[in-house]
């Protein structure tokens, strides 16, 4: 009887160890996979908190249902089916709370960051069609994104980048751990699709010297990562009025220790205006393996073709009444941009203890492109390799970050006679007409660290050194001048210096930082190819305070700035399709940012939201005179003094939700002289939509509207526009009229 007893309590003894097993796991930002020290972790059997390591411990029996909630960051429930899973928490859109933002090396919350940054997640990019991101970041204060059609837009933060002709330089630009800039400065953000985007951080002004301390500031795009512990198939189509269509297929894969997303999208567009036909085709795969518990490897690839007729800008007579025409010779040329881009990067990141890591990355890029111009047809082709490499070490009170990032640019660029005639039915090349070579070598060498005075005031300083070089080889040139030769910068030093006292939801904060802007292709050579030997980069310094608070469903963000640019980097036209670059004085651009969000929850599957965001942006020239021409004391072209913009949503989960925003944006002188000014607009945006699960499938169906006031307005300008045989400049590309799109989206979850 004593022996059955002792066999009965040993099996017993050992179904309990076998149902009752110790499971572990790790809660890390959905983004950055930085580690959530603190979240909670319950289920039905047992409570806990992650460690300093994001890790934690349940005894419970598998699999299990658990609920995660941690400050600032959506509340989720998985289903746990293995030991050693990583799970992955999205940023709330309402809350800052302590959402993780990486301003720099260091990943902080971004109440204990001393640095202006921007947020914008999936919920606030899926406020609008999903053609574009231009509306979601033109609601962050501090910046402007003027979009002239789908492949012609200019990104300025805080006035910088504002002088760039028809693209975004002087502001750097990552997907991941790859630049999405080039060698001369110049970044095409636009490129990428929403269905490969997790989050965006825009970090203002030169506060970000792991980033190559940019005197606009970095933009960076977080690949989009799979929900945890689960495995899906997405689908999505939406149409719109002038052509408008874009399908995306997405396949998403997270077991806890792998995760997997594979996608491709496809936008056309026939286009407001006569010759600006649109598409582009866009496949990407994302990839991270946790090969062990310290050791894990990412890997990024993307493929993009597009090719997007060009109506270009317009004249003012045009604009005012026939805005739907394109410039004469490009729509007689039927000029276009076509080309073939790829990009791919690979990523390790050992951690060696609880308080030291290496992330190391190595990235290529080609771009391939065909573009016939009314004055030229344009060959080109770009090939890069870098790497980027960031050791972090953290003690008590101190965190330590050194790294280098290196890349070359091989740029190989050809110009041709286009002998199009208004009976050639478009484009057609001629002789050679230039054969050319630039490789561009840019290295930086950075450190930041971050140091806590007491529990509320922490202080963190950062230096970047930065050595740009480039060898030009002519190969041909019409005039028989071989152009060849090697020039490099003098090296840029740049520090900063920031400090922060934060106390539970209430922060104040301060820097001083230096920054540079290299100067573009075009600045960097004589219109007849011979280099520019005088040129220099642009250079200031940037001087922040701000406070970030919260108050039950009340947050806010306010930073005052001013900044000092030095060597003004002007783009003199000296014909339709030749530049020339010169230094031409001092800016002063003095500003406050300030972003409001108030939220209520009327249910637990409701939630209403209000938002504000305003800019006072007060920019002028210092010094600038430019060809005998004294600007002294004017305000700084292409740039409005004030934008404003607010809005209203009813959120869900499940069921109808819907929004309405407006955006005001000022006046903007067009020329140096401040002689000629585009007229302020107002811009109002609308969508709704009914979100309905059934079972695994969730069915989200769409309606929106865009410039509902139907506002004839310049969606991007041309500054110092100059017309040439007697034609009048062309300063402006009209933005859209009303318009409507409608989808479906479709996600299955296997």
């Amino acid at each position: 009887m004593i022996r059955y007893f002792y066999l009965s309590s040993f099996a017993l003894f050992c179904s309990l160890v076998v149902e009752a097993q110790s499971v572990s796991g790790t809660v890390v930002d959905h983004s950055n996979n930085e580690a959530l020290v603190g979240a909670v972790i319950m289920s039905s059997f047992d409570t806990t908190i992650t460690n300093e390591s994001g890790r934690f411990g349940l005894n419970a029996t598998l699999p299990m249902d658990i609920q995660i909630r941690y400050l600032g960051y959506e509340e989720i429930i998985v289903t746990l089916k293995k030991s050693g899973s990583i799970i992955g928490l999205k940023p709330s859109s309402t809350e800052l709370g302590t959402v993780i933002v990486s301003a720099g090396a260091t990943n902080q919350s971004i109440y204990t960051s001393p640095t202006s940054i921007g947020v914008i997640d999936t919920k606030l990019l899926q406020r609008d069609a999903p053609f574009t991101t231009t509306s979601a970041i033109n609601r962050t204060p501090g910046i402007l994104m003027q979009s002239g059609t789908l492949n012609t837009n200019r990104l300025t933060i805080r006035g910088i980048g504002s002088r760039s002709l028809y693209g975004t330089n002087k502001v750097k630009a990552y997907y991941d751990e790859i630049p999405l800039t080039d060698g001369s400065g110049n970044s095409t953000i636009e490129d990428i699709d929403q269905n490969f985007i997790d989050r965006m951080e825009i970090i203002k002004g030169p506060n970000s010297s792991t980033y190559g301390a940019g005197l606009g500031g970095v933009v960076r795009l977080f690949s989009h990562r799979p929900e945890p512990l689960q495995t899906s198939l997405s689908v999505s189509q939406t149409v719109g009025s002038f052509g408008m269509s874009r399908f995306s297929i997405r396949a998403d894969h997270n077991d806890g220790k792998n995760q997997i997303t594979i996608g491709l999208t496809d936008l056309l567009s026939e286009g407001f205006r006569d010759n600006s036909n649109y598409n582009r085709k866009q496949a990407g795969i994302t990839a991270r393996t946790q090969i062990s518990e310290k050791t894990s490897i990412s890997t990024l690839a993307q493929y993009t073709w597009l090719k997007a007729y060009i109506p270009s800008s317009i004249n003012e007579d045009d604009y005012l009444n026939a805005p739907e025409k394109a410039a004469f010779t490009w729509g007689q040329a039927q000029g276009y941009e076509q080309y073939n881009k790829g990009l791919l990067g690979i990523t390790l990141n050992q951690q060696f203890d609880n308080s030291s890591d290496l992330k190391v990355s190595i990235f290529g890029k080609y771009r391939d492109a065909y573009e016939p111009r009314p004055f030229n047809i344009l060959t080109e082709n770009t090939q890069t390799i870098g790497s980027r490499a960031v050791y972090s070490k953290e003690w008590e009170v101190f965190k330590l970050h050194v790294g280098t990032e290196l890349f070359r640019d091989k740029y190989q660029w050809s110009t041709f006679e286009n002998n199009y005639t208004a009976d050639s039915n478009g484009s057609v090349e001629g002789a050679l007409l230039s054969e050319n070579q630039e490789t561009r070598t840019y290295q930086n060498v950075f450190f930041e660290s971050n140091y806590a005075l007491t529990n509320t005031i922490s202080v963190s300083a950062g230096l970047n050194y930065n050595h740009t070089a480039y060898d030009l080889i002519t190969k041909y040139w019409t005039n028989g001048n071989n152009n060849s030769g090697a020039y490099s910068f003098d090296p840029v030093l740049s520090p900063k210096l920031g400090i922060n006292y934060q106390k539970e939801l209430f922060s104040l904060f301060g820097n001083i930082s230096h920054g540079f802007s290299p100067p573009s292709l075009e600045e960097t050579l004589y219109p007849d190819g011979q280099i520019n030997p005088n040129i220099k980069p642009e250079s200031g310094w940037n001087y922040e305070l701000g406070t970030r608070g919260q108050k039950g469903g009340f947050r806010y963000d306010l930073v005052g700035y001013y900044m000092e640019i030095k060597n003004l980097l002007v783009a003199q036209r000296t014909a339709e399709d030749a530049y020339v670059g010169v230094n031409a004085g001092v800016n002063n651009h003095f500003g406050v940012d300030l972003l409001m969000n108030y939220t209520l929850d009327i249910n637990q599957n409701y939630q209403f939201n209000t938002f504000f965001s305003g800019s006072w942006m007060h920019y002028e020239f210092g010094e600038f005179i430019n060809d005998g021409n004294s600007y002294d004391g004017n305000q700084l072209t292409g740039v409005p003094q004030w934008i404003i913009n607010g809005g209203f949503e009813l959120m869900s989960s499940k069921g109808f939700y819907g929004n309405i925003n407006a955006n005001y944006t000022g006046e903007m002188p067009m020329d140096d002289a401040n002689s000629l000014y585009s007229s302020g607009y107002f811009l109002l945006r609308s969508r709704i939509g009914y979100l309905l699960p059934i079972k695994q499938l969730e069915v989200d169906l769409y309606l929106g509207a865009d410039n509902l006031t139907d506002t004839h307005y310049a969606s991007m300008i041309l500054i110092n526009a100059t017309g040439f045989g007697g034609a009048a400049p062309r300063y402006y590309y009209p933005g859209n009229p009303r318009s409507f799109y409608t989808g479906v989206k479709v996600k299955y979850r296997f």
